[in-house]
């Protein structure tokens, strides 16, 4: 068994997973860790697949692909399944994660049962800050907590830790790290915010949170905090 399992659900990031994997393998090879990469590809069409065949061969990456699209969090979920290592790493594959935090994240490990990073300065577009500003009014009204940023895509845990609470994972698709936490809050699971920084995307727009599908997304994912919350 692995040491660790970094996470990446990917979809249309064929101008940056290469980046991406090589500065993540550049850094970890400093470190005394066992990894390996799973790469959750989600029924690309601008070459991405094609690429990841390729570059299978060049890093150590176990590839799980679909032909239809299951979403961001079915492809960070189908990940956590896929992993064979006692540490999971999840992170998105746009190059907005900075691999140089991820030593205080292994640092600090046992710290708490869930790690999670803190965007002080979130490189993102200002309609969807603003949006995320409003859904946390929501999502602390129904999981109190005190952590500044509950949907940071960079996040450490055990995976025997989270194996247990996995059919809670399934209400938030694209807000998924949201209902991650919610599922902490809900388990009663410690967890410790870690500020880490965060990059403009490496090439292209986001796949996923453009401008049009935020409010359908906000809606969506309001309704599925609240059936989580419902949840026995």
């Amino acid at each position: 068994m692995t040491q660790l399992t970094i996470v990446l659900p990917v979809y249309n990031e064929k101008d940056s997973i290469e980046f991406v994997l090589k500065e993540w393998k550049d850094e970890l090879d400093k470190q005394d860790i066992d990894y390996s990469f799973v790469i959750c590809e989600d029924g690309s069409t601008d070459g991405t697949k094609e690429l990841l065949l390729k570059l299978q061969k060049k890093y150590p990456l176990m590839l799980n692909q679909r032909q239809e699209r299951r979403g961001y969090g079915g492809a960070v979920i189908d990940g956590i399944k896929s992993a064979d290592s006692e540490y999971i790493l999840c992170i998105d594959s746009d190059g907005q994660c900075d691999p140089k935090d991820f030593h205080v994240f292994w640092k600090d490990k046992e710290k708490a049962q869930v790690l999670i990073g803190w965007r002080k300065k979130r490189a993102d577009p200002f309609q969807r800050k603003i949006f995320s500003f409003l859904f946390k009014i929501v999502f602390t009204t129904l999981f109190p907590i005190t952590i500044h940023d509950p949907s940071a895509p960079f996040v450490l845990f055990k995976k025997q830790t989270i194996k247990p609470h996995m059919s809670y994972l399934i209400y938030l698709k694209e807000g998924f790290w949201w209902g991650f936490i919610a599922m902490c809050v809900k388990k009663k699971l410690a967890i410790h915010e870690i500020p880490i920084s965060h990059r403009k995307r490496f090439k292209g727009e986001t796949q996923v949170y453009a401008l049009e599908k935020i409010l359908g997304i906000s809606i969506r994912n309001l309704l599925g905090l609240v059936k989580l919350k419902l949840e026995k």
